[in-house]
């Protein structure tokens, strides 16, 4: 043990841990008070937005700044304006606006990992493998909360992976139906239908409509551990889908998509999948233990867990890529 006169200099990775709410809580503040929206025709003195937000302006100072540390915001003088990530991706009616995904975490994350210790000791993988998803977590509300950022990694997916060789796509658990709306407006000549439970559907029938897409985007209801799978597809994409399912389910589900495929058809399973170490990418490694604070049947496997089911259900050419940070994705096929 260090001698009272030779001791070391505080841990500062452990502070900045430990401090890891406080940032949150600011970027979620700033959502709460929509101050990129507020600064979206320009930037405004710290006189201006304390004045428009209501709060003391050496509140709205250490407020402000605490953001310019963050890289949220930037300051030239007296003056605060918007970085380049809260101009593109915090701004309200924009198209790549993500700030409901933001909120969706401020009410949500923090008070269900307030109790992780006691989680940690009662979770068993596949326990509630049929029970109903949280509200919270796969209900409607949620899944629009996330469409915008399923939209930007649809988008990545449709430029990834070669959909021309496809006709027709089974988005399964596809939510508000965002990858498949992102993927078939880069692919033309390809249909999709989302398959997911009723109650989120109605969801995905408004954006389907929004986007004027319904001769190319359907919706087929029914629960995928226990339903028959529409037919008529030749690659099934399983986005966000395995976390949610059992090593039992998924496996099954895996020999079922081989069987209903066509020879040369493809299985592309995405999202935010460990790497084979299971120490990265950082995001996915935590929110491993965000399925276990939901109870989740299983949690987020690695590439190489996922290569071996795929494996065992008879697909081939079997590869594991990037997507975009933190998701990749996995493709298997179905021998011609």
């Amino acid at each position: 043990m260090p001698s009272p006169t030779d001791l070391p200099p505080p841990p500062i990775e452990l502070l900045d841990l430990a401090t890891g709410y406080q940032r949150a809580r600011t970027l979620f503040s700033l959502v709460e008070l929509a101050v990129p929206t507020m600064l979206a025709d320009g930037p405004l003195s710290r006189e201006a937005i304390a004045q428009r937000l209501g709060v003391h302006p050496l509140a709205a100072d250490r407020f402000l700044n605490a953001c310019v540390a963050l890289g949220l915001l930037v300051r030239d003088g007296v003056a605060f304006g918007n970085a380049p990530v809260a101009a593109t991706f915090l701004v309200q009616g924009a198209p790549t606006y993500l700030g409901d995904q933001v909120l969706l975490h401020a009410r949500t994350t923090y008070g269900l990992w307030s109790d992780l210790t006691t989680t940690l000791r009662s979770w068993r993988p596949g326990a509630t493998d049929h029970a109903v998803p949280a509200e919270e977590d796969q209900g409607a509300d949620s899944l629009r909360g996330q469409h915008n950022l399923a939209r930007l990694v649809g988008h990545a997916l449709g430029r990834a992976y070669d959909f021309s060789r496809h006709r027709a796509l089974l988005d399964l658990g596809g939510g508000t139906g965002a990858m498949a709306l992102s993927v078939c407006a880069l692919h033309p000549s390809l249909t999709a239908t989302v398959f997911d439970l009723p109650a989120v559907l109605d969801a995905a029938r408004e954006y389907i409509r929004d986007e004027a897409m319904g001769d190319r985007v359907a919706v087929a209801a029914g629960n995928f551990k226990s339903d028959p799978l529409p037919g008529g597809y030749d690659v099934a994409l399983l986005a966000n889908l395995l976390s949610v399912s059992s090593e039992e389910t998924n496996r099954a589900l895996l020999r079922r998509l081989y069987e209903q495929l066509p020879p040369g058809g493809a299985v592309i399973a995405s999202g935010w999948i460990l790497d084979d170490g299971r120490t990265s990418p950082t995001i996915p490694v935590l929110f491993c233990l965000q399925d276990i604070s939901w109870n989740a049947p299983d949690v987020e496997r690695s590439a190489g867990t996922y290569l071996r089911w795929l494996r065992d259900a008879g697909f081939v050419d079997l590869e594991h890529r990037p997507l975009c940070e933190p998701s990749s994705m996995i493709v298997g096929r179905k021998p011609a």
